[in-house]
């Protein structure tokens, strides 16, 4: 990492920075349900980040429409992210978990849900395609081991990074070939990346202050810290404990840009670092959100949460009517512990800008002498 000139032209280039081709180590978490946007990406690329879309829950043509759209609007490096987490054993049973979500749609005006789930066919193999096609430079993962995918995008000359929680799932990233791995601390917001635990397990929370030097000290690929950064202070701790660069999620769930309905946002604005919960009530599989009234319904309804994703597809209509009607009440809002250190709705251009002045400001106040 290089430091100069600062108060106005700080240089935190790091090997990784340069690899990727961005000026600034910062990353924006590709964040599934709507909120990441093609404007996001891009205007977090224009600003020397690196803007990351969010394969999941997108039919082929609206990812091919949204790298179209990226591409559009800059010329910088950007990059795709897939979930690979596979689903589990279809429930016997879905009625005692309807029954609660009944709750939620008796208060949004819908029908009462289905006792019949059926997952529909999985667009990650076409849509992984579509990326290599189209030579997507920078391609990530989460929730499982690229293995073979890994091999192929970095054949096309794809940048390939990875998410683990574990030191021992670096490790298992590393040996399927990954360029950079993406260290999730316990603070995150969003699903627990491990590779392959059981959806009903107990997620391992490693806080990102002990995880990342660890990580660091593990495995000769660069490493990206993720978890609860939200301002220049947590970029440069990052960096000092030897990360390469961080990865901010919640930050930009603030942007403009974004996709983050009114409730969600302003939720996001009042929340204090004790608000969130790992709880499996949302998908089925361990993620940190905010709580509210679907979290605490269905934690409270004695009933055995659906696996991964069948507890998101019980829930479909409730938090699609709850996004549509601006209602926070009954969506899923996953964010990250650091929530008090972002008070204010900012389009991600100074956002950025905000996070280069307070890294100069940090570096600055290091320097100076006692």
């Amino acid at each position: 990492m290089s430091a100069h000139d600062v108060g106005g032209n700080t240089s935190l280039k790091t090997s990784l920075c340069t690899r990727l081709g961005i000026d600034l180590p910062i990353i924006q978490a590709p964040m599934a349900g709507g909120w990441t946007t093609p404007a996001l990406v891009a205007a977090v690329c224009n600003a020397g980040g690196l803007g990351m879309l969010a394969a999941a829950r997108l039919s082929l043509e609206q990812l091919r429409d949204q790298i179209d759209a990226v591409r559009r609007l800059t010329s910088r490096p950007f990059g795709v992210n897939f979930l690979l987490a596979p689903p589990d054993a279809a429930p016997t049973d879905v009625s005692a978990i309807q029954r609660a979500l009944d709750v939620g749609r008796s208060k949004l005006g819908l029908m009462p849900g289905s006792t019949a789930l059926q997952l529909p066919p999985s667009q990650t193999a076409a849509q992984f395609d579509l990326v290599c096609e189209t030579r997507v430079p920078i391609v990530g993962f989460a929730m499982g081991d690229p293995g073979p995918w890994a091999e192929r995008a970095k054949h096309g000359g794809a940048f390939v990074m990875a998410m683990a929680t574990t030191v021992d799932d670096a490790l298992r990233l590393q040996a399927s070939g990954v360029d950079a791995i993406v260290a999730q601390g316990s603070e995150a917001g969003g699903h627990r990346s491990s590779l392959d635990l059981p959806s009903d397990a107990e997620a391992p929370l490693v806080g990102l202050l002990a995880l990342v030097p660890q990580m660091v000290d593990a495995v000769q690929v660069p490493v990206i810290a993720a978890g609860g950064i939200m301002d220049g202070r947590g970029v440069l701790a990052a960096l000092v404990l030897g990360a390469q660069a961080a990865q901010l999620g919640t930050r930009f769930l603030l942007a403009t840009e974004s996709g983050t309905f009114d409730a969600y946002r302003q939720r996001l604005i009042e929340a204090a670092e004790i608000d969130t919960v790992v709880t499996r009530s949302l998908t089925g599989r361990a993620a940190r959100a905010l709580r509210n009234d679907v979290v605490r319904t269905v934690e409270s309804a004695g009933a055995s949460v659906l696996g991964w994703p069948y507890q998101a597809l019980a829930a479909e209509d409730v938090y699609r009517a709850a996004i549509a009607n601006n209602d926070a009440a009954w969506a899923p809002l996953l964010a990250g512990q650091g929530l008090r250190l972002a008070r204010k709705a900012s389009s991600a251009a100074e956002i950025m800008a905000s996070l280069k002045e307070e890294l100069a400001l940090q570096l600055e106040a290091l320097n100076r002498p006692a």
